[in-house]
């Protein structure tokens, strides 16, 4: 029996013509990002300040505060872009660093991930939400040195990423210690006691951070003025509805959670295909790690409890909040991070290589092209 593989100069075209799929569902997702309303969610973090005190979720406002007394929505989708092209750029950056090969393999990979539904077309369509910022310095703590200087540079910049948004305490913030771990434990020597003390000691004081959002830093003025300061700065309706996420506790939260979690069941089949059409890139990524773990014992029994940590924060968050379809993107660029965290802390010492990315392979052309015509996951549901 044989398999079927594409001739080299044909499956050059056909990345050329799944690359101008992705160009095209870009300039669709960027389209209706930049031509539609900006939601109103988004747009009340651009207005809530310290002006009242520490509140969670007011560092990105009370910025915007000190430049203007009013924010349009046009700055908001400026700052997006602005904030998912750094993203894409250290993207780029760290993609070149960790993968090598010929040039159409090479090219064949970066279409199957820069073109991902659940990567950056997800960031641009989730335009105005704060995960981007998650993964700019999930990257940022691949990238740096390692040095003492790096780890307490991430450590500020996951306490910046709490102030914004505390939701960050389950999504990125144990991908970048996870990362910085993996990194640690692949060092010659292992992971030192030193080491392992400053992570312990940062996350420690980031959990008292998280804590103290999540329970004591609310607004302490009744509804009706912490709407009528958001208004005065606003330019777009503001609903009433918009204070609900400076005053819902967690059993305020479950209630809506499990109200749209049918939805998400039935949905299963359409998650499921979604992750399905990842797979060459998920099994080129998997063969690496086998890999670089062979090389490194301490690097598996790390691993697992990275991916125990990640996943149960996302399963918290996922229990917390019902934005199903926008937490899939964002767990597969966390696994995304953290594979190519390893490559690069081995040194790319044939780990690096496309060549078994199989482009020539008719299914993996396929699957390129799907993950391409998908302009983005969605928010709440897949594909909305």
């Amino acid at each position: 029996m044989t398999s079927i593989t594409l001739r080299r100069v044909d499956a050059r075209a056909a990345y050329l013509g799944v690359a101008c799929v992705n160009a095209i569902a870009f300039a669709i997702v960027v389209m209706h990002r930049w031509l539609t309303p900006l939601p109103g969610s988004e747009y009340v973090h651009r207005l809530v300040t310290y002006e009242g005190g520490l509140l969670r979720r007011a560092l990105v406002g009370d910025i915007y505060a000190r430049f203007t007394d009013q924010v349009a929505p046009w700055v908001v989708r400026v700052e997006g872009m602005v904030a998912v092209a750094v993203c894409f750029g250290l993207a780029m950056l760290l993609f070149r660093r960790c993968i090598r090969g010929r040039q159409a393999d090479v090219f064949a990979l970066g279409c199957l991930i820069f073109g991902s539904p659940l990567l950056f077309k997800n960031f641009i369509g989730n335009l105005g939400k704060f995960d981007v910022l998650g993964a700019i310095v999930a990257m940022l703590a691949i990238l740096l040195p390692l040095r003492l200087a790096t780890v307490v540079l991430v450590g500020l910049a996951s306490a910046a990423l709490l102030l914004v948004h505390h939701i960050h305490a389950t999504i990125y913030v144990p991908t970048i210690y996870g990362i910085l771990l993996l990194r640690m434990v692949a060092q010659p020597g292992g992971l030192a006691l030193r080491d392992g003390a400053l992570l312990a000691a940062s996350l420690a004081v980031l959990a008292s951070l998280f804590l103290y959002l999540l329970f004591a830093a609310v607004p302490k003025v009744p509804v009706e003025v912490f709407l009528d300061h958001i208004r005065a700065r606003a330019v777009q309706h503001v609903g009433d509805e918009q204070s609900f996420m400076w005053y819902a506790s967690l059993a305020d939260e479950l209630p809506r959670t499990f109200a749209v979690l049918p939805g998400h069941l039935a949905r299963l089949p359409v998650y499921a295909a979604i992750i399905l059409i990842h797979w060459p890139v998920i099994a080129f990524f998997a063969r690496r790690q086998q890999r670089v773990q062979a090389e490194h014992p301490g690097l598996g029994p790390a691993w697992l409890v990275v991916c125990v940590v990640v996943l149960g924060g996302f399963l918290v968050t996922n229990v917390i909040t019902f934005d199903y379809a926008r937490h899939l993107g964002n767990l597969a660029m966390c696994f995304l991070l953290l594979a190519l965290a390893q490559i690069a802390a081995h040194g790319g010492r044939g780990e690096d290589d496309s060549s078994d990315i199989d482009a020539t392979n008719p299914k993996v052309v396929a699957a390129a092209l799907a993950t391409a015509a998908l302009p983005w996951v969605g928010v709440v549901y897949p594909l909305i």
